[in-house]
Order: structure tokens, then sequence, then C-alpha cells
């Protein structure tokens, strides 16, 4: 027996060095904070009605936050909560309220919420291992694509950051594939110019990530074909069919079509049928940006407008929108789990020795636990509590398009299918005036955050800077939306009567 395995061990002696050096608590000290934590966290959540929906940081805070040392020796966490509690909890972006329909950030379900302190605990790495991380994560995605109607079988699928993430994830697989496709390896060879350029296409109404992915995948924006839509918003599939033939003819490399399952503008849903026929007849991969309507094909009402959406090649989807999982979480699903593999790994399939670990079908090696959080939620809605959510939310949207045209000073620009909502504030007398609309509805948006009791934000849309509401809130009512219209009508009356 060696020396040191007859040395005696006393378990201060393993403790101390941790809890001295403020990594490590003892366990009445943890459950004591931990208790704490989940006080706030509880009344924060329930309290969310009797706060402002959104307000600003006033300069004490401002320097409070900013100024910090980083200090030399650690605080008591007492300390450390203190100051959230005064300085950080009471200004949040405001999607947790019900009245915030600004940008498409949902609410966090209550279960996603709970269950974060153990995914931080266990804190496993997802990418590499065998351990139920990873194989909660299989079977979540899965679940993922049972929601959507994307097939299962021979499917691959990762939990990433959230809807940018997921695109670029898809995209880089359908590139991938296309090289092969053509007999060259993007991979290896990169793009140098020794081949036909690709080219993709998206329509007028698409995000920009997808910009952002393709100059991140070094296409450069260039490569990306902006196809019209129609006046429903849908992407027109004959300019589309018309701008893939002139490609082939100009020896390009058209190799994928991103439609959309919910533009961020309007919520159209483009035809995806059609355009699944299209990319068949054409030899192109047909990817879909889920990222905020893909779970809208849960709202029975709206479901056949989604027919096709099985036929996808790819789907991007976030689920820190309208599933309520706590910021950040959303997926990627790629019909030919081969092809996502091929994008990523470095093992080639033929050297497997075990089930893949999931860093082979994504960018990263190291990965949180995500799907702890999805599964949790799932557990406690289960699918029709989603679905209800959803439908409720579309509902209120059809509410809300419903008072914009009651009122004289309301001018309804876009409604559904979805639960986005268009519209600008332009009394009358003002509507034959571009700019000073242009300028009103700019004031109407900021004025109502400061205010605090409702929040929209303004874009510009055709032309026109107009109020934009995106419902995705599960707690948001009836009463919520008449209390949003209401505030609208009357910041907008006092914004016009200061320059009358």
């Amino acid at each position: 027996m060696s020396k040191i395995d007859t040395l005696p061990i006393e378990e201060d002696s393993v403790a101390n060095p941790a809890r001295s050096s403020g990594l490590a608590f003892d366990e009445e000290t943890f459950r004591r904070i931990g208790y704490q934590v989940i006080d706030e966290a509880a009344s924060y959540l329930n309290g969310i009605r009797e706060r402002p929906v959104w307000q600003s940081m006033p300069d004490n805070v401002h320097k409070a936050i900013r100024e910090q040392e980083l200090p030399a020796e650690g605080h008591p966490f007492e300390e450390t909560l203190a100051f959230m509690k005064h300085m950080i909890l009471p200004f949040p972006q405001g999607n947790g309220h019900p009245r915030f329909a600004g940008w498409i950030n949902s609410a966090p379900a209550h279960a996603g919420v709970l269950v974060k302190p153990l995914a931080a605990a266990m804190n496993p790495n997802c990418g590499i291992g065998d351990h139920a991380g990873q194989e909660l994560e299989r079977r979540t995605v899965q679940w993922m694509m049972e929601l959507c109607g994307f097939p299962v079988e021979g499917s691959a699928g990762v939990f990433v950051s959230g809807g940018s993430e997921a695109n670029f994830t898809c995209l880089q697989a359908a590139r991938q594939w296309a090289a092969q496709v053509d007999g060259w390896d993007v991979r290896a060879e990169g793009v140098q110019g020794m081949h036909r350029p690709f080219v993709l296409y998206q329509s007028d109404q698409g995000h920009f990530c997808i910009r952002r992915s393709v100059e991140a995948m070094g296409l450069g924006h260039m490569a990306i074909r902006i196809i019209p839509s129609t006046s429903s918003f849908q992407m027109d599939v004959e300019r589309l069919r018309q701008q893939i033939v002139a490609d082939w003819a100009a020896g390009l490399r058209p190799f994928c079509v991103v439609a959309t399952a919910g533009t961020v503008e309007t919520g159209a849903i483009d035809p995806l049928d059609d355009l699944a026929d299209l990319c068949d007849e054409q030899g192109l991969w047909l990817h879909v940006d889920g990222a905020y309507g893909a779970f809208g094909i849960l709202d029975e009402h709206v479901a056949p407008l989604y027919k096709g959406i099985e036929r996808a090649d790819s789907l991007a989807t976030d689920q820190h929108k309208w599933l309520s999982v706590p910021i950040d979480c959303g997926c990627a699903l790629v019909r030919n789990g081969a092809a996502l593999r091929a994008a990523f790994s470095l093992t080639p399939p033929e050297q497997d020795e075990h089930e893949p670990w999931l860093s082979e079908y994504t960018l990263q090696r190291t990965r949180r636990f995500r799907a702890l959080d999805v599964w949790a939620i799932i557990q406690s809605a289960g699918r029709n509590g989603l679905a209800e959510a959803i439908a409720n939310n579309n509902k209120m949207a059809l509410l809300f398009a419903h008072l914009v045209e009651t009122q004289d000073d309301l001018e309804l620009i876009s409604s559904g299918p979805l639960s986005i909502v268009r519209f600008r504030f332009a009394p009358p007398q003002l509507r034959n005036k571009p700019l000073p609309l242009d300028q009103l509805n700019k004031a109407v948006a900021y004025e109502m955050q400061q205010r605090g009791r409702a929040f929209l934000t303004s874009t510009r849309f055709q032309g026109k800077e107009a109020l934009r509401a995106c419902i995705v809130n599960y707690m948001t009512t009836e009463a919520d939306i008449q209390a949003i219209v209401d505030e609208t009508l009357y910041v907008g009356r006092k914004v016009v009567s200061r320059y009358s």
C-alpha cells in the first residue's frame, strides 16, 4: 500500500477549500439561500400584472450596474441577491407581461423556470458522453418533430440557441448535401470559386437571419435571390420558378429554397406543398424557417395551411417563442439525419463504436442541457395544453384586429393567419400625409413603452411606419387586448394634441 493510501482524510479538509473560496456552500446554507431565490422568482412571476410592462432604468441604476468594481474578495450571497432584487429584477425586457406585444418573445412557462436549477446542478455537456442529458435530448427532439408534423424516421435534430442558429445549422446541411450531389466536398474545398456558385431563394418577407447565415457561410448575401411575395404576403411560386430556371441557365447552382412558416411581419405561411413540388422538380433542398410559426400547426383552425411541411428537408424552430421555453432554445431538424451529420462530424460513420454524440450534428462541442426545459414544459402542459395556448393567442389576434377595425383613428394593415397584427394610429385628417403619420406612429410606440401600461414596437412595412402586435404570451386575455388598444388610442391622441 502506498503512503498516499494510508493518509487519513477528514471531511472538512475536502470541503473547506471550495467553501472558503465562495464556490460552494454547505448544504444548510445552500437550502436557505435556494428557498430565498425561489421565493423571489415566485413573487416576480406572480406579481407581473401589478408592475409596469417595461420601465427605463434610472441613472443611479445604470451607474450601480456599470460602475461595479471587480471584487477581490467574495461577498455573502445574500448581498448578491439583494442587488438583483433592487437593481435587476425591476427592469426586465417586459416580455413576461401579458400586455407585452412588441417582439416575438414569450413569457417563460413555470415548469421551465423550476427545472433550470436542476440542469445547472447536473451541468452535463450534452455534446459528448453517455448520460441521461443526451438521451433526453434525442427523445425530446423527436417530440418536436411530432408536434410539427415533421417525419421522425431517419431524421435527426439538435437543440441550439435559437432560430438564427437553427437556420444556420440547417443551411450548412443543405449546402454540404448539394455539393455532395455534384460530386465534391465543400467542407474540404471551401468556397473558392472552383465550382458553380451556390444561390438560394427567400421571399421578401423572410427573416434577416438567413442573410446573416449565408454571409457567415462565406457565400455572400448576393447569393440570396429575393423572391417577391403575393398580395397575401406568401412567396410567389411562379416567380420563384422563373428565377431558378434563369439561374440554372446562367451557370449558377441553385441549392435551397427557404420557405417561411409564420413570417415575423405578418404571420404569413408560404405555400409549402407547392414549394415542395417545385423543389422536387428542380432538385433543390426545401428548408422551412418556422422559428416563430412552426408550432402554429397545433391550432386546428390554421393547421391546413401547413400542408407540405412534412415534405421539407429541414425545419428550424424556436422553442423560446411559442413553446414558452426560457431563453435560449431553438431546434434544427433535418429529414436526412446523415446529411446533418455530414455537415459537422469529424468522425466517419463507419468508425462509430457507439451511437453518435450530439456534437456530431452541430457546431458546438460543449452544449448545455436545453432539453430539460423543453421536456419539463411538455410534461407539464402536454400537447393539448400547448395547442390551447397557441390557439388562444391566434384568437386574441383576431379580436385585436376586430377592435382596430372598429376605431376611426386606427387603420388595419394586416392580420392573420397567426398571432401578429399590423396597424397604424391614423386619424382621418392625417391619412393622406405619409410623413406625419410615420413620425406619429414612431412617437406612439415610444410613448407607450415609456408609460409602461402596454408595449408595442413600430416597424417599417411596405413603405409605411406601422405598429405591430405580436401575441405569444399564454396569459394574455381579452381584457389585455382591449387595454392595449385603449392605450394606443389614448397615447396617439395625446401625441397628436401636442402638435395641434
